[in-house]
């Protein structure tokens, strides 16, 4: 490397992939057990769609992996401040949308049919080049990303369901 060159980083987005090693049997049954409990019944909310994420041990294990997992790839700890269930149908999608002001967001893919769609991550820091990054979704899944990252998910084109769960951290203080 030169030694007359600096380097200064303005812009990077991460986005961690990683898989659980939890055995997942009965979690879509729980999840679909409680579809009927809405966050919001504003259908102007953007958390009209989403249903509660209920409390199972298999799902704080789900947690614990991701925010040990997060420490071990970044140094950084984290803490679960939100969490709810998404439940795709036949052509649902969801719409552009961020999690500020969130550090963290994840996605965690419960139950992944053939054709269901795939989220988007839609970084905005070249306006020349909008980028747009697909990653399709598979069972047992996850992804953290920053809160601020906007994406979308594109539709679900199979007959089954599509079943996620959505986590947000935050950074614990002093590690900023």
């Amino acid at each position: 490397m030169e030694k007359n060159l600096e380097i200064h980083t303005i812009s990077k987005v991460d986005i961690c992939c990683g898989r659980t090693s939890i055995n997942l049997d009965g979690l879509s049954d729980l999840i679909l057990d409680n579809a009927s409990e809405k966050l919001d019944s504003d259908p102007s909310h953007t958390h009209y769609e989403d249903t509660i994420c209920p409390d199972s041990p298999i799902i704080d294990k789900i947690i614990n992996e991701m925010i040990c997992a997060f420490k071990g790839a970044t140094g950084f700890d984290i803490e679960l401040t939100d969490r709810w269930s998404h439940i795709h149908e036949k052509n649902m999608s969801t719409t552009l949308h961020d999690h500020y002001p969130s550090d963290i967001s994840s996605a965690f893919y419960v139950s992944v049919p053939d054709n269901a769609g795939q989220i988007v991550f839609h970084p905005s820091h070249n306006r020349y080049h909008p980028a747009r990054v697909s990653i399709p979704p598979e069972e047992g899944m996850y992804l953290m990303f920053p809160g601020y990252l906007d994406h979308s998910v594109t539709r679900n084109q199979s007959k089954e369901k599509r079943i996620s769960l959505a986590f947000n951290f935050n950074i614990l203080q002093g590690q900023q």
